[in-house]
């Protein structure tokens, strides 16, 4: 990415897991679709970067369960895929960014408040 940098919210850098529903179940059956695991590189209020196996669609909107360090459970988010570019150091994965979106029933303000408080206990440059 290159350019100047438009970003609202400070991005932290914190390893975490992340499964994102790539494909959903059909019409009618029960549990998870298509489910990949993978680790996120950075996060921030609205949005995160991860490394996956598997290449997204830009422009999807999915399903996110998020473990962040020091949390007791994950924070389930719906998430809309800006952007993707195959990772040159780890070749067959995949880097995209995430905008976190304000849904029904996600735990986007249990999300944010969680990176304030960790935003906060990060120490100055």
């Amino acid at each position: 990415m290159t350019g100047k940098d438009h970003r609202r919210f400070f991005r932290l850098p914190v390893a975490s897991r992340v499964f994102i529903e790539i494909e959903s179940p059909p019409p009618g059956s029960i549990g998870p679709g298509k489910v990949a695991r993978c680790d996120t590189l950075d996060v921030s209020h609205s949005g995160l970067r991860v490394r996956l196996d598997e290449s997204v669609t830009v422009g999807a909107i999915l399903q996110i369960g998020v473990e962040l360090p020091g949390e007791n459970e994950p924070f389930y988010l719906v998430g809309q895929v800006r952007w993707r570019m195959r990772d040159k150091e780890h070749p067959g994965s995949w880097i995209a960014g995430f905008e976190v979106l304000n849904a029904l029933g996600s735990d986007i303000e249990h999300w944010e408040a969680a990176l304030m408080e960790m935003d906060e206990r990060t120490p100055s440059p």
